[in-house]
């Protein structure tokens, strides 16, 4: 909307009765002519130095305020930003009109009028001063103001006022009165971090200035004189004060009724409830931001308001977020309650305040700090800001204690978290109040990280439980062990070099040529259990140790290190035995990468959060392009695929079988429980958690992966159920290559008449079985470990050097594993009853490999 000409001002009456002059006023008549010819006199050496000195402002036409960066998300929402100052840049035609009449009635009713500078003006404040004895009223034109915003410092001296002066003469000359008020209400500070008239009227009144009321825009133009002074949050009296003052201006300018101004004089200060500022997805945020302090440097970050599009999906960032966050409050309930944070003294607990109230009342969802003003057997009264609330027994019943006396007795203060409530069934249209659970702050922490497989971009970053504290990054700083999470690389490996997930090894206490070239690495399998012959498969599933020290041994560490890092992954990998058991340090985002690998079928893509990069003039800077290369066949990582997805179906992710969907992946635990890892994929999606202590620190005994993250995981699947992102039914693609024959389970070998348990396998073609199954390895599978060796042809090369087995070692028959390595595995079939022979002799059917 153009700026309509302000209509003729006509004097409005005086009020009051005649007083007899006082000293001061006949004080005053002698000062005046001084004051005046002194400004007359200033005036006049103004006027001449104009003409002798003319300031450079041209390059106000193309000057560039400091403007906010601000961050999008894939549907283009905004959901962070960057600034020295919030601000928001709006057009001359953009500025509300009722927000023009009321900064000129507030700061300088003669603006339309002056040029520059208001001697006028300046004369009605000296008065003013001088009557008061001190400066009460300033003689600083919009322009003035403008020209000190634009080229000079805020120091209170009269070369500063002469330059400003000269400035505002030059800049009334070049631009037209249109163009310095719009420019002056982009740039006046407004308090709290807020610079021009769009910024504070989204951060005041959380709504654009076009729908600013007169009192809401009256309130803004009030704050003008002193940001600093005039806070609707810290002296609410004095800004409304300050508000109606200016409506007063306005109406004696007669740009508002009598009317308008007594329903605007009238109003409470409406301004939103001041909430502690939260930047949205924090982890993933700063990510960004260090990106692009790198590389465009903090001026342009801060300053120059790039428009920045990321990866960053909001749906899936909640998910994530809140499967961390309940993760972690799960396991930490499990350790107990830990007491209160503080006991306060019983005496005036109802004026206590806490630092985690704020304004307005308490959010569904957040923690607040709480103090306890009375408790009982049953239940506890808890105030927080300034409301009352009840902890029943369901908000406290995770402690294990009945009594909520004795979990916070009066004046304890602890946390708490407002949780939405149940209607009743029979009144489902009455309002619910929301029920208030005790907490507490775990100890621990925990990550995730959600990238979509087929195109690496990052759709959710958790780097940890609480942003404020601690800002470390645990997916992209942290490097840690990680444990049996590595294994499908070795097998992955195993799968390219020929190997099939039906081919056998033995698994028995054996020896390793360790970091000293001798014997001397004996790995152990959990709980000391060994199978025997076991197949590819079933060793991935229920994460054998030794087995799997095996192949890598048989395929070659170098073999595997280099799969491994064509899958992505870069930090050092020690080419010792017990990097098959997870022993190297990594990044969580580089594994999470190289299994997003496996997932989008042998190509790896590079994991990015940025999409394009645009300057505030709508230039691309930089967009992304996409970094992929082959890392495998297709054929190969979609037998791997397969065997993941047995973990889950009967292996040690078996709490995740019944999602509605292909899933695939692998759980991860350090020997000593100080990392606790599920790494796993959909058909669309690589999802990777992980919870241990910063410092390196046991989470407890059976704190394993399946335990501490795998249920983290399937929060975040199970979200993306129900919001849509991942859909029922999705399944995993087969490439060409592969084909899938059935085999008996428990021996690889082709069915036959008498079979046990069969599955349908997948093979590389030309990998296939071609042995049949006996049906007297029905007997020999059921043999302990130490008698099934008599019925093994070990594999070129494979180490046979058998250690003496741990006291209390046993053997973990089929359909009987008891615990695998890392958790309880899910139930599987019986397979075919022994027959009731004696077990057969040596010269039975020649044992796997069957190829």
């Amino acid at each position: 909307m153009d700026y309509d000409p302000l209509p003729p001002r006509t004097i409005g009456p005086s009020f009051g009765t005649p007083m007899r002059p006082r000293p001061g006023k006949r004080l005053l008549r002698w000062l005046a002519p001084l004051a005046i010819a002194a400004v007359l006199g200033a005036a006049g050496g103004v006027g001449i130095a104009a003409v002798i000195r003319r300031p450079q402002v041209e390059e106000v036409s193309s000057y560039t305020p400091r403007l906010v960066t601000e961050l999008f998300d894939k549907g283009g929402a905004q959901f962070a930003t960057f600034a020295r100052e919030r601000r928001m840049m709006l057009s001359q035609a953009e500025i509300p009109e009722v927000l023009r009449r009321a900064v000129i009635a507030s700061e300088d009713r003669n603006f339309f009028s002056h040029g520059g500078i208001d001697l006028q003006g300046i004369l009605r404040a000296e008065f003013k001063n001088l009557r008061s004895g001190r400066i009460v009223e300033g003689a600083s034109t919009i322009t003035m103001q403008l020209a000190r915003t634009l080229f000079l410092s805020r120091e209170k001296t009269w070369r500063r006022k002469v330059e400003e002066a000269l400035i505002s003469v030059e800049l009334e000359k070049k631009y037209s009165k249109q163009q310095l008020l719009t420019l002056y209400l982009n740039l006046v500070n407004l308090g709290h971090g807020n610079y021009g008239v769009e910024a504070a009227s989204r951060y005041y009144f959380e709504k654009p200035a076009k729908n600013l009321t007169l009192a809401e825009s009256a309130t803004l133009i009030g704050i003008i004189p002193a940001p600093s002074r005039y806070s609707p949050y810290r002296t609410p009296d004095k800004v409304i004060s300050q508000r109606n003052r200016v409506l007063r201006g306005m109406l004696e300018e007669k740009f508002i009724t009598q009317a308008q101004f007594d329903l605007a004089n009238a109003e409470p200060l409406r301004v939103a409830p001041r909430r502690t500022e939260e930047q949205a997805a924090p982890y993933f945020t700063e990510e960004v931001r260090k990106y692009l302090e790198t590389k465009y440097g903090a001026t342009a970050l801060y300053e120059q308001g790039l428009e920045v599009t990321t990866t960053l999906d909001p749906q899936i960032q909640a998910a994530a977020e809140k499967a961390v966050d309940e993760g972690l409050r799960r396991i930490d309930h499990r350790r107990g309650w830990r007491g209160p944070l503080a006991q306060l003294d019983v005496e005036h607990l109802e004026d206590q305040t806490r630092p985690t109230w704020g304004q307005g009342d308490p959010q569904i969802g957040r923690w607040y700090q709480g103090i306890v003003l009375e408790s009982d057997r049953t239940q506890a009264r808890v105030k927080i800001g300034e409301k009352i609330y009840t902890l029943g027994k369901k908000g406290f019943e995770w402690t294990g204690r009945t009594l909520a006396s004795t979990v916070l007795p009066k004046g304890a203060v602890a946390w708490f978290r407002l949780v939405p409530g149940k209607a009743a069934k029979d009144k489902p249209e009455e309002a619910v109040e929301p029920v208030l659970m005790l907490e507490q702050e775990p100890r621990m922490e925990s990550a995730a990280v959600v990238i979509e497989s087929r195109t690496g971009a990052i759709r959710a970053l958790v780097g940890g439980w609480d942003f404020d504290r601690n800002k470390f990054n645990r997916i992209t700083q942290a490097k840690r062990q990680v444990g049996s999470a590595f294994k499908p690389f070795v097998y992955g490996a195993a799968v390219e070099n020929g190997w099939t997930p039906a081919d056998t090894l033995l698994d028995v206490p054996t020896a390793f040529k360790g970091a000293d070239g001798k014997l001397s690495y004996t790995p152990h399998n959990y709980y000391k259990k060994y199978y025997g012959i076991i197949t590819l498969r079933r060793a991935l599933e229920q994460s054998v140790n030794v087995a799997t020290v095996k192949l890598m041994d048989l395929v070659g560490v170098q073999r595997v290190i280099d799969f491994t890092r064509r899958c992505g992954i870069q930090s050092p990998l020690p080419p010792y035995p017990s990097l098959a058991l997870g022993s190297a340090d990594l990044t969580p985002m580089e594994l999470a990468t190289a299994y997003a690998t496996v997932a989008n079928l042998g190509t790896h893509v590079e994991p990015y959060l940025i999409e394009k990069i645009a300057s505030r003039e709508g230039l691309t800077l930089e967009s992304h392009v996409p970094n992929a290369q082959s890392a495998m066949a297709p054929a190969v990582a979609f037998v791997l695929t397969h065997m993941l997805e047995g973990v889950i179906d009967h292996g040690t992710a078996y709490e995740a079988h019944d999602l509605p969907l292909d899933l695939a992946g692998k759980t991860g635990t350090t020997d000593d429980y100080s990392d606790a890892w599920f790494v796993g994929f959909t058909p669309n999606y690589t999802i990777l958690t992980w919870t241990g202590y910063d410092a390196k620190r046991s989470l407890g005994s059976g704190m394993s992966g399946a335990v501490a993250s795998l249920p983290t995981w399937i929060g975040i699947v199970k979200a993306g159920l129900a919001d849509g992102w991942i859909q029922k039914g999705e399944t995993f693609s087969v490439p060409a290559g592969v084909s899938q024959r059935p085999v008996e389970y428990y021996s690889g070998l082709r069915p036959s008449q008498g079979t046990g348990r069969t599955i349908d396998e997948a093979f590389v073609n030309g990998t296939e079985p071609f042995k049949e199954y006996d049906p007297k390895w029905s007997t020999v599978m059921t043999l302990p470990w130490f008698q099934q060796k008599s019925f093994y042809v070990p594999k070129e090369g494979e180490e046979m050097t058998q250690r003496p087995p741990e006291p209390g070692a046993v053997a973990a028959p089929p359909g009987l594993e008891g615990i695998p390595e890392e958790a309880p595995p899910g139930p599987i079939p019986p397979t075919a009853a022994p027959p009731a022979e004696p077990p057969p002799a040596p010269v039975a059917p020649s044992p796997p490999p069957n190829r």
